[in-house]
Formats: C-alpha cells, sequence, structure tokens
C-alpha cells in the first residue's frame, strides 16, 4: 500500500478540510436552529417537521449496541474503502468523502450528544431527515457517477 506523498497530502487537505468543516458546521447549525425553531408536531406535506430518530436509517429500530458495531463498521470499510481505492485523487473524490465523512459524522455527533438523532425535513410520505442524510445521499449519487459514468469515459480516451 502507498499513500501519498507530503506535498499531495497538504494539497488535500486545503480542499478537503475546509469543505469537511463548512459541511458538518452548516449540518449540526440547522439541527440547532430546527430544535429551537419547530415544533415537534406539524402536519405540512412539504417543509419541516421536527422528529428524533432513536433507530439507524428509516427509523429503523434496533438495540443500541447493534447501532454501535454498525456505525463503527461503516466507518471502518469507508478508511479501507479510502486507502484502497486512493478517493484522495481528484477533487471529485475529495467532494464526495467529505459530503460522506461529514454526514456520517454529523449524524454520530447527535447520537453521542442526545441518544438520537435530530431530523426535520419532510418530503410527502419519506421518512423525516436532515442535512446529514442529504450530504450521505449526495456522496452515494456523487461515487456512483464517479465510478460508473466519469471514469469510464476518461479511460475511453
Amino acid at each position: 500500500m502507498k499513500f501519498a506523498r507530503a506535498p499531495e497530502l497538504d494539497r488535500i487537505w486545503k480542499f478537503f478540510g475546509p469543505l469537511f468543516l463548512i459541511l458538518i458546521s452548516a449540518d449540526q447549525i440547522s439541527k440547532w436552529w430546527a430544535v429551537k425553531n419547530l415544533d415537534s408536531i406539524n402536519d405540512q406535506n412539504i417543509g419541516m417537521a421536527l422528529s428524533y430518530n432513536d433507530g439507524i436509517v428509516f427509523g429503523l429500530n434496533l438495540p443500541i449496541w447493534m447501532i454501535w458495531v454498525l456505525t463503527v463498521a461503516v466507518f471502518g470499510l469507508g478508511i479501507w474503502l479510502v486507502i484502497e481505492n486512493k478517493l484522495w485523487r481528484d477533487h471529485w473524490h475529495l467532494t464526495g468523502l467529505a459530503l460522506l465523512l461529514a454526514g456520517a459524522m454529523g449524524n454520530t455527533i447527535d447520537r453521542f450528544r442526545f441518544g438520537y438523532v435530530v431530523d426535520f425535513l419532510k418530503v410527502y410520505w419519506w421518512p423525516t431527515f436532515n442535512l446529514a442524510d442529504v450530504f450521505i445521499v449526495s456522496a452515494v449519487a456523487l461515487f456512483a457517477w464517479e465510478f460508473l459514468i466519469r471514469e469510464n469515459v476518461l479511460e475511453d480516451l
């Protein structure tokens, strides 16, 4: 396994670090705002409705120890994928990585602080979600585009 040289790491952190901090700050500030300003009961189909998710994805309830085991496993898998696939190759990779890690960390911070995740965005019948969830889904879409479309196009050139 070969790691990036020091100048490459410096370039990486100058892009990744601020982006990661901006994203995680936006998530935490939006959740703070939601808790301070939204009622927990809201009948709107589109808009904001405060809810507290003590389960995992889509409110699936699991024992707390299983949630933490899954969280550690996902972070471990993510770190391995980053190292093995060199996900620091360009700004697209770094943006996806920043989105993914900021989303995961934002929800993990909530779980540590409160024992649940604060959700407040509502769209029709879909379960209530937050910015961290949007970041994670955006990262998955970006990585899918990266690996399925963009890299195939680059290989054909």
